[in-house]
């Protein structure tokens, strides 16, 4: 329900009070202003919160206070820059194609390589900033995916679902409520069977600030099971299963055991990713192939599967 400050949304120049909903119970202020101002940055969010032009139940707040049903939010007027609803714009029809999955409570997406799935260090938007600008509920990210993977992305609709879904991410045992498989194209010949690497995690920045991991064994511990799929004269095709989720789990778990993901330019074989653009290859051959949750509300097993993409397809046959 929204209430207008104003005699009317007339002025679509004046400021608005909305009222959370219950399904929003539980939202830190900031994501919570981010579903209703479209496309704004998160930078500006914080500014105008710290400035006071946000008011909950009429008083200042902070960024990180949970909102909960019947509060009411003062939000400012503000307009989404043209750029950015461009870029959103763009976006949204790239993602035309791509649910795969969509009810009261969850989206599952087919995420094409190349597309952040949110801004920040340099992009304008993402998807989850696009999503929202077109959709009036609540929408986030249960769990990421580098910009040039591809494959299996799951978001949540409500709150509570979220918070249900990082639980099952967090359950231990040898078969995990959330259940994410991989296709990996890696250099080198890979030797032998199926394969757990366990190496611990430490995320650092480098000189250019930018995050990346490596492994130490001070770090979060950190599981991946590669399996041999398919073997090339100077490449192997794998599935790898995730039992966590660090920040490039597989590409430093696929690195550090001499094995590196084919196209990556972090922790790749630059010699052998200059082989594989002559070939076609754009970006890192990783994508996200399956995915298999306990579904937050009917409790019933779902299962997602997303095709490889042609162009990784297509290297394949090129490198046999």
């Amino acid at each position: 329900m929204t209430k207008s400050t104003n005699s009317s949304e007339s002025s679509k120049r004046g400021a608005r009070t909305v009222t959370v909903r219950e399904s929003e119970t539980g939202q830190r202020l900031d994501n919570y202003l981010l579903k209703h101002l479209k496309g704004v940055p998160k930078s500006h969010i914080y500014r105008i919160i710290r400035d006071g032009q946000v008011r909950l139940n009429r008083g200042r707040s902070r960024p990180a206070t949970r909102v909960k049903a019947g509060d009411d939010v003062r939000i400012p007027p503000l307009r989404l820059p043209q750029p950015r609803a461009l870029n959103h714009a763009k976006i949204l029809l790239r993602l035309s194609e791509c649910i795969l999955f969509e009810d009261d409570y969850l989206l599952v997406l087919n995420k094409p390589g190349g597309l952040s799935v949110h801004g920040g260090s340099g992009t304008v938007s993402g998807i989850i900033e696009a999503l929202r600008s077109e959709r009036d509920t609540y929408l986030e990210l249960v769990h990421r995916l580098d910009k040039e993977t591809s494959g299996c992305l799951l978001l949540a609709k409500q709150a509570n679902v979220l918070k249900t879904l990082h639980r099952q991410m967090r359950e231990p045992g040898p078969k995990p409520a959330i259940e994410k498989i991989y296709i990996a194209l890696l250099v080198g010949r890979w030797r032998g069977g199926k394969r757990s690497l366990c190496q611990s995690l430490e995320t650092i920045r480098d000189r250019s600030r930018q995050k990346r991991s490596t492994i130490n064994p001070q770090g979060r511990a950190a599981l991946s099971l590669f399996a041999p799929i398919a073997r090339y004269p100077a490449h192997t095709l794998v599935s790898v299963q995730l039992f966590t989720g660090r920040l490039h789990q597989i590409r430093v778990h696929a690195a550090g055991s001499g094995y590196p993901v084919a196209g990556d330019r972090i922790y790749g074989n630059k010699e052998n990713n200059r082989v594989l653009r002559g070939l076609g290859l754009r970006r890192q051959f990783l994508h996200a192939s399956r995915l298999a949750l306990i579904h937050p509300v009917a409790g019933r097993r779902l299962q997602f599967e997303a095709p490889l993409p042609q162009e990784l397809a297509a290297l394949l046959k090129k490198i046999q």
